[in-house]
């Protein structure tokens, strides 16, 4: 008798019970020219073209009166037709709040705001007569496909949230009160389940237990008590080919602040106990901290129409958040905001995987629904996966074949030009490329400005550049590097590792201070060294890899270890814990294009795919830097093809690059194409552009030159391309493509518009859940040939199939940190933090299992969808530079790569974020 493993996702189905109910008021057709004459003053007041502001007007709704609020269509060119709500207000309510937020919306101060304020728009919204209408039946479900307007995703999220809150989450036998927010999350509000932690029980496991004395002569800040609570995101979403909605929960650690100034987000918590929590939003910082417009406006309209105080002021101030109010330590009370940025705080990020399973009951207990559920299809996805010795890849670089393999990435040996500003960063790269370049003779000296042979048919140059590594002004930095030695060379790919400083969390204080205009702050980011030194190199052909100094001395290795059987072997052990040095010289490696042939074992070894093809990935990115902060920046877009061809037993990596205004772009092999891109800035355009899926046609279109008659498979990230191509998209599964690939004058996919000659064999989309449509693993279990079931492990790394959606698949990862023998590599798998041993777990960051969704999109008619699956996620084990699991396929992940290492890459995002683990 058999086992099969199955994994229970933390989601469930929905079902019409559950969506429950909304009310909703179809707007007049008169609203229409209300709206726009509206519009019209509000753009003449601010000098902007947008919309009416209208998600200030839902805010207040939500708040005053403890409902979901929703408006649609949410359109720039068109008025709302419907406004939906879980609760019906009454007609003199929703006028109020119309008259309030329109006021606002047109600049009227505060203190002089009324009710009785005349508006055409709010006498039409409380005229309207509401219906009330089941959620479900405004659902669209499909064969393979699910699809409803915004305003059923808002109603079903808030009338779940409110049945999730009925009950009490059970965990290690607490009963933990729930409460809902007013944007649809969960979160334990109850002090005595609030996690907390002090700086000094985090040095000391028994510190606990200590008497009360023994921390009475150590510094506040040690003995202060910092608090975090437990949230809970809760949303309707949909999974590839599944005819079903779902419900999902996705838990994080918040961290709560102790003071209000810089904060960024909040809660209040209305005086009834069961009235959903406002979230609100704060700007500013220090004593100049404030709260937003529209939470400034939620809760004047709270105060008027609720009659209820929101925080203590005195009689003369009319500020809802006054200087007195900045300070909240002691005990959690009705307001409360997260930590504003990340930092050191003494609880950790995520809630472990015991406190998961946990709400998978709790969301099954609570819906009555069964968990979405998987089998398993392969269990051991990490076939010819990189390996090392104390660091150094001995399969690549002592591969009697390294010279073809070299010839495949476009050159037949490496240079490296050691560039350090340090003495001790110089000994470190020494002895670090003398052990992987089977030199150890060298490791205890190399010449200056000589070229030395190493090993594995690569040598080194290194050269004393403080100048041009320091950080400051970039006027001379050109001069410097044009007067390098050793940047050319025949038939020589040249690289270069390059000393680097930088201190991530330091940066990042000195940036928001000088954002915030503190006297004698400097903002380091302009004159940082590292994206000048890169694009410069680049200029002259070299690619940069940026080695930065260890955070701690890192200890010696333990004299119980076996003896070494050469001088290889003793280098290797005194390097094993230098990970950030080991990671550098892969990485290098990695830009420079070096595959080694195992990667075809790990493609054809058996369930994969067999025939020899081609594997390319898309990545797609756009940057808004300050766009959304400052309107000064045009966002950037990056869109990288990359793929892996066999050639004569080997792999040769391309890359494409986009045509514009510093060249004609096309396919160059991966180092030279990465020259290429660096030389230059990141492109502005956008997603939305009509021609982007054109451009990339044509880039499909001409890699036919470089693979010939073999075909090809396609992976693409789902995390920005869902809304380039309709049939990227989950709700419209069910459309059918014309004859020439389009979908309403769109093209369907990529490569749809191609002659079949260039289309690809098979289109795989992989989408990591650090996207929060895509739900988690929470509990596995055995079934036997019977039926019966008996608990499975609490971790696994397999790949999984959906029953109901035959082209799904989702492959479980345990994150590579859980993986490691320490204690704090397995905390949270057997108790919750509620039932931590001490403070020291409580401040370990704690993990859960993550996912990739699997969706193969198309492949050719008669063959099953597995072998595409399962292909994919072997190559989810087979990044070039790490022994880890990637979130996508290595062709994805090398396109990825490519796009961090170019020196414009910053996050899509420049903003304070809260630290929300």
């Amino acid at each position: 008798m058999s086992d099969n493993m199955m994994m229970s996702l933390l989601a469930c189905p929905l079902s019409p019970d559950l969506a429950g109910t909304v009310w909703l008021y179809r707007l007049p057709d008169k609203i229409e020219s209300e709206w726009q004459r509206l519009r019209g003053q509000y753009r003449a007041l601010t000098h902007t073209d947008g919309n009416l502001p209208y998600t200030g007007l839902l805010t207040v709704l939500r708040a005053s009166g403890n409902t979901s609020a929703s408006l649609w269509p949410s359109s720039k060119a068109h008025p709302p037709r419907i406004l939906a709500m879980s609760k019906r207000l009454s007609a003199p309510h929703l006028r109020f709040a119309v008259c309030l937020w329109e006021q606002a919306m047109l600049g009227v101060k505060a203190h002089a705001m009324t009710l009785d304020h005349t508006s055409t728009l709010a006498d039409l919204f409380a005229s309207t007569e509401p219906d009330q209408v089941r959620v479900w039946d405004h659902i669209q479900v499909g064969p393979r496909a699910v699809d409803a307007d915004g305003w059923v995703f808002d109603a079903v999220n808030f009338n779940v949230t409110a049945q999730l809150a009925a009950q009490k989450l059970i965990v290690d036998g607490l009963k933990i009160p729930l409460r809902a927010d007013s944007e649809n999350n969960l979160v334990v509000w109850d002090n005595d389940f609030l996690w907390s932690n002090t700086w000094h029980a985090t040095s000391s496991p028994r510190s606990d237990k200590a008497p009360a004395s023994s921390t009475s002569d150590l510094p506040e800040w040690k003995t202060r008590l910092y608090r975090a609570a437990m949230r809970i995101d809760v949303a309707m979403k949909s999974v590839h080919a599944l005819p079903v909605p779902l419900l999902t929960l996705r838990p994080h650690v918040s961290r709560l602040s102790n003071t209000v100034s810089s904060a960024r987000t909040g809660w209040f918590a209305p005086r009834s106990p069961n009235a959903p929590l406002l979230n609100v939003a704060l700007g500013g910082t220090g004593k100049n901290t404030h709260l937003e417009h529209t939470s400034r406006l939620a809760l004047d309209a709270w105060v008027r129409l609720k009659d209820e105080p929101v925080f203590p002021r005195a009689k003369d101030t009319k500020e809802f958040l006054p200087i007195s109010a900045l300070g909240i330590s002691g005990s959690p009370g009705n307001f409360r905001v997260l930590v504003p940025f990340s930092t050191s705080y003494p609880v950790g990020r995520s809630v472990g995987i015991h406190t998961v399973a946990a709400l998978a009951d709790h969301l099954a207990e609570a819906t009555g629904q069964d968990l979405l559920r998987a089998r398993q299809v392969v269990k051991n996805l990490g076939i010819g996966t990189r390996q090392t010795d104390n660091g150094r890849d001995t399969v690549l670089l002592d591969d009697e074949a390294l010279e073809e393999i070299m010839r495949a990435a476009g050159c037949s040996r490496l240079r490296i030009l050691a560039l350090y500003q340090h003495q001790d960063t110089r000994t470190r790269m020494q002895r670090l490329l003398a052990y992987h370049f089977n030199r150890p003779d060298l490791a205890d000296g190399m010449p200056e400005d000589k070229v030395v042979a190493l090993g594995c048919r690569t040598e080194v140059l290194f050269h004393h550049a403080p100048d041009l590594l320091a950080h400051g002004d970039h006027a001379q930095r050109p001069a410097l590097v044009a007067a390098l030695p050793g940047l050319q060379a025949n038939d020589t790919g040249v690289l270069a590792l390059v000393e680097t400083e930088f201190d991530a969390k330091r940066w990042s204080k000195q940036r928001r201070d000088a954002e915030y205009g503190v006297e004698g702050a400097v903002d380091p980011y302009p004159l940082d060294a590292k994206p000048k030194v890169s694009r410069l190199l680049a200029q002259h052909g070299v690619l940069a890899q940026f080695i930065t100094k260890p955070k701690k001395k890192r200890p010696s290795p333990a004299t119980e270890a076996e003896q070494p059987a050469s001088p290889l072997d003793a280098l290797g052990q005194e390097l094993k814990n230098d990970h950030p040095g080991h990671n550098a010289i892969g990485d290098m490696l990695r830009a420079a294009g070096l595959v080694h042939p195992r990667l075809t074992r790990t493609i054809t070894h058996r369930g994969g795919l067999q025939h020899p093809l081609a594997h390319v990935g898309l990545h797609l990115r756009e940057q808004r830097g300050a766009y959304y902060k400052k309107r000064t920046d045009r966002p950037a877009l990056m869109w990288i093809l990359t793929a892996f061809v066999p050639i004569a037993g080997h792999w040769k990596t391309l890359a494409y690059v986009p045509p514009g205004p510093y060249g004609a772009g096309g396919w160059f092999d991966y180092a030279l194409a990465q020259v290429i891109s660096r030389r230059h800035p990141i492109p502005e355009g956008s997603r939305s552009e009509s021609v982007l899926p054109r451009r990339i046609d044509h880039a499909l279109f001409q890699l036919r030159e470089w693979i010939g008659t073999t075909e090809y498979v396609l992976y693409v990230s789902g995390d920005s391309t869902r809304s380039v191509w309709p049939l990227m998209s989950n709700k419209n599964a069910d459309l059918p493509a014309d004859e020439i690939g389009q979908v309403n004058g769109r093209p369907a996919l990529p490569g749809a518009t191609l002659d079949p000659a260039h289309r690809p064999k098979a289109i795989i989309r992989t989408t990591s859940s650090t996207n929060p449509s895509i739900p988690v693993p929470a509990v596995f279990h055995t079934v036997d040939d019977l039926g019966n079931e008996a608990a499975g492990p609490r971790t696994s790394n397999a790949l999984f199939q959906i029953d109901d959606a035959s082209t799904t698949y989702f492959m479980s990862r345990l994150p590579l940190q859980a993986t490691g023998g320490t204690p704090s590599a397995k905390l949270g798998r057997k108790n919750s933090r509620w039932t931590a041993a001490n403070g020291a777990e409580q401040a370990e960051n704690w993990h859960c299992l993550t996912s990739t969704e699997i969706a193969v999109i198309t492949h050719p008619a008669g063959e099953e969808s597995l072998p595409y699956a399962v292909t994919t996620a072997r190559l989810c084990t087979h990044a070039l530079a790490w022994m880890g699991r990637t979130q996508h396929p290595l062709p994805i992940h090398a396109a990825i790569q490519m796009d961090k290492n170019h020196p414009d890459y910053r996050r899509t995002i420049d903003s304070d974020s809260e630290n929300d683990g």
